[in-house]
């Protein structure tokens, strides 16, 4: 999915940024899903802010570097910490409808998106939204990808997790 001609320069700024590296087709799919959602709220911000409360720091070491305008993506160090922190700051962000599985994944169904059910804590877009989960994976796919099987697949899951809420 191209960048929309309409999107605003915070938009561009970011999706150039996140879009770097090629990650495969399950991310691109996120950022397709994402680029649908601030599309249909035209580009614009949301009421109020995502909860950043037990995101990895990397997200907010992007966000005071301009979102990627300086051309730096944060570094990660320790994907497997990094993952830890990831999956219990997603976690906190999950709508009371969503359940667990017995292994501690998020519950899915066939399709995507439950039918539109109500997102809770995730319903926020523009610059201080959704985008900021999307970066997140980003920055944890490129310290995983080419490496330790386990890490990718545990990234893998999440882009798929994602990516269900967003479509």
């Amino acid at each position: 999915l191209a960048c929309p001609a309409s999107a605003p320069a915070w938009f561009v700024d970011a999706r150039g940024d996140i879009t770097r590296e090629g990650l495969g087709p399950h991310y691109d799919a996120v950022i397709a899903a994402w680029t649908r959602m601030e599309q249909a709220s035209r580009f614009e911000q949301g009421p109020t802010n995502l909860s950043s409360k037990g995101c990895p720091k990397q997200v907010g070491a992007w966000i005071t570097n301009a979102r990627g305008k300086r051309g730096t993506t944060p570094a990660v160090p320790d994907p497997a910490m990094y993952a830890v922190e990831w999956q219990g700051w997603w976690d906190s962000l999950q709508p009371e409808w969503r359940r667990k599985e017995g292994d501690g994944r998020w519950s899915v169904t066939e399709g995507y998106g439950e039918g539109g059910r109500e997102w809770g804590l995730l319903y926020h877009w523009g610059i201080n939204g959704v985008l900021s989960v999307v970066a997140s994976l980003y920055f944890w796919g490129c310290a995983v990808r080419g490496g330790d099987p386990v890490l990718q697949a545990s990234w893998e899951a999440a882009v798929g997790d994602v990516g269900w809420m967003l479509e």
